[in-house]
């Protein structure tokens, strides 16, 4: 039987290249040779700094990382449909030379392996760029849940992969004044590049104070406020793209009253239930202040009153991007190959300066 490679996370956080057995093919399994694969910096490295630290996981002892493939179907079962060999296709599939897609079989309650699981990806759109449609539909998915409306102002805090495509996406939805909240000042002009009327570094600047500042009482009502309950400055709407979480409590000193947060970012590795923040019960009383959450539980398949499944996620980023209205290429820092995923992961757990999107290849 063929073997195939795959990076794996130890239970001491070291990473390991690892050979595997190929699978045997099932009547309707799909095999995909691996082209490209794109780091999800928030979940994977998460997950390192975890082991490192000795927290358990509650995970296999070899935890394969990574779920963004971009790849060519190289064998099908008898019974797939739809899809040949020769396809190049996006999926969600690991770190690995290789994965395995199950198609459903004919009448079953779940969607057919092109909609959900591989999508086609059209030749207009390379390797590198159609991988961003996985952590887009991440970014997607916290615009579609903030509600934005044309004129609006938007925040953003955090100015990774996930972060910029929010704030990408929020121009596109006529957001301004649109902020970027970062650390590092290569990010912050990336946010500028996409749109940004504003950028703060958090590190040198009030982000609350600077996000007041640059969103004025743009009315007054009438009427007599209570004392201290004024109309005030402040976002419209605030997306939580980072990991860290001490920063919420300032993400609701900038919101405007009626203003919207919407959490998106992985603040711990799954199943670690996180950390913990206190929050001013009466500040979001007063104000009326609200915070969603954004993680896209059970939209694996679209429904009437939610259409917005994973899959028609991935397809309108991939579209955005063969359209140039969202062009990735100013977010990829490193397309390396996969024998180097040792030393790279090593570099993401440091820190975040040096480094924006990390993409490992797959070909000999």
């Amino acid at each position: 039987m063929s073997t195939g490679q795959r990076i794996v996370l130890e239970t001491t956080g070291k990473i390991r290249i690892q050979s595997f057995q190929l699978p045997r093919l099932g009547p309707h399994d799909i095999l995909v040779r691996t082209r490209l694969t794109q780091v999800s910096a928030g979940t994977e490295v998460n997950a390192i700094r975890a082991r490192r630290s000795g927290a358990p996981l509650g995970e296999v002892a070899n935890l394969p990382l990574g779920y963004t493939s971009v790849g060519v179907v190289e064998a099908v079962g008898p019974e797939v449909t739809g899809l040949a060999p020769g396809a190049r296709v996006l999926g969600q599939g690991p770190h690995a030379s290789h994965w395995l897609v199950t198609q459903p079989a004919p009448g079953s309650e779940y969607v057919h392996a092109s909609e959900g699981d591989l999508l086609p990806v059209p030749d207009e759109v390379d390797d590198a760029s159609a991988a961003f449609a996985i952590l887009g539909d991440v970014a997607l998915h916290a615009v579609q849940r903030a509600q934005i409306a044309i004129g609006e102002s938007v925040a953003v805090h955090g100015q990774g992969v996930v972060g910029l495509i929010a704030l990408r996406l929020a121009r596109l939805s006529g957001a301004h004044p649109l902020i970027g909240v970062d650390v590092v000042d290569e990010r912050l002009r990336i946010s500028k590049l996409y749109g940004a009327s504003h950028v703060v570094n958090a590190t040198s600047q009030d982000v609350a104070a600077a996000i007041h500042a640059a969103t004025p009482v743009p009315r007054r009502f009438a009427g007599v406020a209570a004392a201290g309950l004024e109309p005030t400055s402040g976002a419209d709407v605030q997306i939580h793209a980072t990991s860290r979480i001490d920063v919420v409590p300032e993400i609701l000193q900038a919101t405007a009253d009626r203003g919207r947060i919407v959490i998106a970012g992985a603040t711990a590795a799954w199943p670690d239930p996180g950390p913990t923040v206190p929050l001013s019960l009466d500040k979001l009383l007063r104000r009326e202040i609200s915070i969603v959450g954004s993680y896209e539980t059970g939209f694996a398949v679209s429904h009437p009153y939610w259409p917005w499944a994973r899959s028609r996620n991935h397809a309108t980023v991939i579209e955005l991007i063969r359209r140039d209205e969202l062009d990735v290429r100013p977010l990829i820092s490193h397309v390396v190959p996969y024998s180097d995923a040792p030393a790279i992961y090593d570099m993401l757990a440091a820190g975040a300066e040096g480094w924006l999107s990390v993409a490992f290849t797959w070909t000999d």
